[in-house]
């Protein structure tokens, strides 16, 4: 049964009644159905210029000795304006590109984008205060990936994230999620407490029900830097210490992380490990992050003339542009073992760090059909680039003419309703390829399982390997694939590689 049908039944009228009638969603629901936030929670320390400016501009009754309740400004602003839930996008586009202006006092400057987009969890929060038949509270921080984890599993249909730069774009996803949550509600006759309470309680605790505390072994490293405002955070982490960080997206639960401290320290702190997927958080100003913990600090230091005195380190890009750009940056496992080559020439017990571990060769000598290449080849693989067998549908019947079922023997991602089969990934397999001819031949069928069933790319795999085949401009090619054999998975990069373009996504 697919993820998404299977968090449906996690979710029903009478497991939200079930929460609604105990003490602690009652207790959750009242909470936010107070629709007010304590005056002290969003007052800062402001400069004397702002307060006397405030003054000048009949704003003073929101200055409390040497702060300024923010909130409570914004909130009298925004009620006094009033909202118009059919006119949405254009009111909240308007004071993104016009600015906040009160009294011909600035409190935000036309086409500030970045600071919607920072600043959306005091927002969001002010204007859920204000208009709570519309917006929603956002009060996750570097949480996107949580976010977008409960909308997957309970079926909130959200858009996929603007990209880095696009910063209009990221300014305005508030309000596309707003939208989309307020479907929601809709469909399930929440009030906005109710859904506040579903979105920080009930969902959550239905996930954590659901996770996976154990750490795989790591399949690649990383580069992360620190400055010297995460310098007393690193020098006092312990074992269970836990911090978000910028690094890759690619980068994946398990993975090794490399701690570099810049300037002044210009040198190898500590290696930590990721605890759960990199990801692209929209409203994280440097929008890639990825959380660490389990850190080792290191005994001795490896500076960073040392890397540029190294005969394998100095030839490497980071190196040559002097660590700019070190957050997430991929370190190749051959570079990883040069490291700790070197902490162990200095000194460093290196048994206590974190090795990769080499998948096991895979023989394919005996193999007498094609159920045995599936069986021995291709679904351990699958499982090395983390997918389930309920992750996955065998031979899922499919429509493909008048009278005419076809059998795809891998849908992933997929949807098996009569009439309306999807699948995001197809996977088809032989026991062996070994012309063009034959590739030729698995490629057209595997093709028109692809385009029938809407998935985004296709792999095949045979005796010989494996060939994936991701379409550009909506065309896929025959000559356009990515292929290795089995032995290749064996080095980490590649099988790095394989978990990017194929593996099991979030």
């Amino acid at each position: 049964m697919p993820l998404k049908d299977t968090a449906l039944l996690r979710f029903n009228k009478y497991t939200w009644d079930l929460y609604k009638d105990s003490v602690k969603g009652r207790e959750c629901i009242d909470k936010w159905a107070i629709n007010d936030f304590p005056d002290n929670e969003y007052s800062w320390d402001c400069s004397s210029d702002i307060l006397e400016k405030l003054a000048q501009n009949d704003l003073g009754k929101y200055i409390v000795g040497l702060k300024v309740n923010w909130y409570r400004l914004l909130k009298d602003y925004f009620v006094k304006l009033g909202f118009n839930i059919d006119d949405a996008t254009n009111i909240y586009k308007n004071w993104i590109h016009e600015g906040i202006f009160i009294n011909e006092f600035k409190i935000i400057g036309k086409d500030n984008f970045k600071h919607w987009t920072i600043d959306v969890r005091f927002f969001s929060r002010v204007l859920y205060s204000s208009f709570p038949e519309y917006f929603f509270p956002y009060t996750l921080d570097c949480g996107f990936n949580k976010f977008q984890k409960i909308c997957e599993e309970f079926n909130i249909t959200i858009p996929e994230a603007p990209k880095k730069k696009a910063w209009l774009d990221r300014a305005t996803y508030y309000l596309d999620l707003c939208e989309s949550l307020l479907e929601f509600r809709k469909i399930n006759s929440f009030t906005p407490a109710e859904l506040c309470a579903f979105l920080y309680d009930f969902a959550p605790n239905v996930l954590h029900e659901l996770e996976d505390n154990e750490l795989p072994n790591p399949s690649k490293v990383w580069f992360v830097g620190g400055s010297k405002y995460d310098f007393e955070f690193l020098d006092n982490a312990i074992n269970d210490s836990t911090e978000h960080w910028q690094g890759n997206i690619d980068s994946r639960k398990g993975d090794i992380v490399v701690m570099y401290c810049v300037s002044p320290r210009s040198y190898i702190h500590s290696i930590w490990r990721v605890i759960g997927d990199g990801f692209a958080d929209p409203f994280f100003y440097y929008y890639s992050v990825v959380y660490l913990s389990k850190p080792i600090k290191l005994d001795v230091h490896i500076t960073q003339k040392d890397l540029e005195c190294n005969s394998l380190w100095s030839n490497n890009p980071l190196v040559r542009k002097n660590l700019q750009g070190i957050n997430g940056y991929p370190i190749k496992y051959q570079e990883y073992l040069e490291l700790l080559s070197v902490l162990k020439f200095k000194g460093q017990n290196i048994e206590v760090l974190p090795l990769i571990k080499p998948t096991n060769r895979l023989d394919t000598d005996d193999l007498k059909d094609e159920r045995d290449v599936e069986i021995r080849l291709i679904e351990p693989f699958l499982e090395l680039i983390k997918y389930r067998p309920k992750d996955w549908i065998r031979q899922m019947p499919v429509k493909m003419g008048r009278g005419e079922r076809n059998y795809p023997d891998y849908c992933f991602g997929a949807n098996p309703a009569r009439g309306e089969e999807t699948a995001k990934m197809i996977l088809e397999s032989k026991y062996e390829i070994k012309t063009q001819k034959e590739l030729q031949d698995a490629y057209f069928q595997a093709k028109s399982y692809a385009v029938r069933l809407q998935a985004d790319r296709f792999v095949i795999a045979a005796r010989e390997g494996i060939w994936i085949f991701i379409p550009k401009n909506m065309t896929y090619k025959f000559d356009d694939y990515f292929h290795c054999n089995w032995v290749d998975i064996e080095n980490p990069d590649i099988l790095h590689k394989l978990r990017q373009i194929i593996g099991k996504q979030l």
